[in-house]
């Protein structure tokens, strides 16, 4: 008789956080975000699930489940600033980057925010 054994660190969830999970994840930004971008955490999704089982890492997964965890933040806290930089990141596809009058140094924007 085989039988799996396994040791999992678990962290006690904190009330009204969005839990770092898949679900978790893939609710939050149903509720929050623009379609495409729930459309394009499935796709990465699916691709780190089939990558993560070809090599035998799950570091794949947690890093593209950590990464989309802090944009489903992000939307949650934020839905309008968050439209706002997609349309922006868009523009500056196909308008490329502003120019030097728009731009701001690292210190500039370190000051705008008070640190």
């Amino acid at each position: 008789m085989l039988t799996r054994m396994t040791a999992q660190h678990h962290e006690p969830p904190v009330a009204g956080r969005l839990a770092e999970t898949p679900a978790a994840i893939r609710a939050a930004l149903a509720a929050s975000a623009v379609p495409g971008v729930v459309a394009q955490y499935e796709t990465e999704l699916d691709a780190a699930f089939a990558r993560a089982r070809e090599i035998g890492d799950l570091r794949v997964l947690t890093t593209v489940v950590r990464g989309w965890w802090i944009d489903a933040l992000e939307w949650q806290r934020d839905p309008a600033g968050q439209r706002e930089f997609l349309a922006r990141m868009e523009r500056y596809l196909a308008e490329g980057p502003p120019g030097p009058q728009h731009r701001i140094t690292r210190e500039e924007f370190r000051a705008q925010l008070g640190a």
